[in-house]
């Protein structure tokens, strides 16, 4: 479990991790904020909540006393982890999953432990509304970090930095080249923006692990998890949350061992869909990208984001 301030969310993912429980529980904790004493009341609470483990557990905490932030402190706290174990699920602390997530997980785990084209599964469908599978999942290049499992040789694909992608930016053999006209303008300048340290989270980089290695994620037919991280306390979603995740439901979902195992190849249906309805790869959303790169420009949008949202 990854957390940081919000005790309210992590009990509510707690929940149900106990109802699961886990034979060994990993806590990373990202430190309080220069100068922000709520912050320091916030993550107390946050990290008291794993004194409630009432099962069986070996629990393994990694506590900071400083910041990192979304991009430094997930990572490492995710490396941490997968530095003990070979492979295992990774939860946000506003990620609420329903009991089939971790049977879902455990099954693909085994399932395509040794397959490497299989680099992740993900517990959520962003588009279910729009698209339904034929099968109980598919295969996506689209990773979605909410609710997600892995193990340790795909992580070890993972560079918070991706140092190189000025490589893979004209590298005509990259799974990136393939991709056409806006799709391609997009990613081209989502990578710019991650490599000189403008986009300041920790996902699009392992989406990016996937790409160069020519891997996949699963996806469930259903989501398996419900996002509740909209909202005002967010470091990166405190705006109106989009349409996907307002008509997002955590669906029954029966997993057991009779589920067809499935060649690995991609949907390519799903992918387009994904990248749509979810990711809104746009000409809109490339302008709002493309303003990143000029610093005062966009503080300047955001500051009149706030204006427009009263806050």
């Amino acid at each position: 479990m990854l957390v940081f301030n919000r005790p309210h969310l992590t009990q509510k993912v707690f929940e149900q991790v106990r109802k699961a429980q886990p034979s060994r529980l990993y806590v990373s904790a990202d430190g309080p904020r220069s100068g922000n004493s709520t912050d320091v009341a916030l993550t107390q609470q946050t990290r008291a909540i794993f004194n409630q483990i009432d099962w069986p557990c070996e629990l393994h905490t990694r506590f900071l006393d400083n910041n990192l932030g979304c991009r430094l402190g997930v990572s490492s706290g995710i490396t941490w982890f997968f530095e003990q174990e070979e492979r295992g699920i990774v939860l946000e602390d506003d990620v609420l999953p329903i009991p089939a997530f971790f049977d879902f997980c455990d099954l693909m785990l085994d399932r395509y432990e040794q397959d490497e084209k299989v680099m992740s599964i993900s517990g959520c469908n962003l588009v279910r509304p729009w698209y339904q599978m034929n099968g109980e999942y598919a295969f996506s290049r689209y990773m979605c970090v909410w609710g997600w499992a892995s193990w340790r040789r795909a992580w070890h694909a993972y560079d918070e930095k991706i140092a190189n992608w000025p490589v893979q930016r004209v590298n005509p053999k990259s799974e990136f080249m393939n991709l056409k006209g806006l799709g391609r303008l997009f990613w081209r300048l989502v990578y710019d923006l991650v490599y000189t340290g403008k986009i300041g989270t920790w996902d699009h980089q392992w989406v990016y692990a996937h790409w160069i290695n020519d891997a996949l994620t699963v996806i469930p037919r259903e989501s398996l998890v419900v996002n509740l991280g909209f909202g005002k306390d967010a470091t990166h979603t405190s705006s109106r949350p989009p349409e996907y995740v307002t008509r997002m439901r955590a669906l029954p979902f029966t997993c057991t061992e009779s589920i067809s195992r499935l060649p690995v190849v991609e949907d390519t249906i799903l992918s387009k869909s994904i990248a749509e309805k979810a990711i809104r790869v746009n000409w809109l959303t490339y302008s709002k990208l493309l303003i990143r790169r000029f610093d005062i420009l966009f503080r300047a949008a955001k500051k009149l984001q706030v204006m427009v949202n009263g806050r």
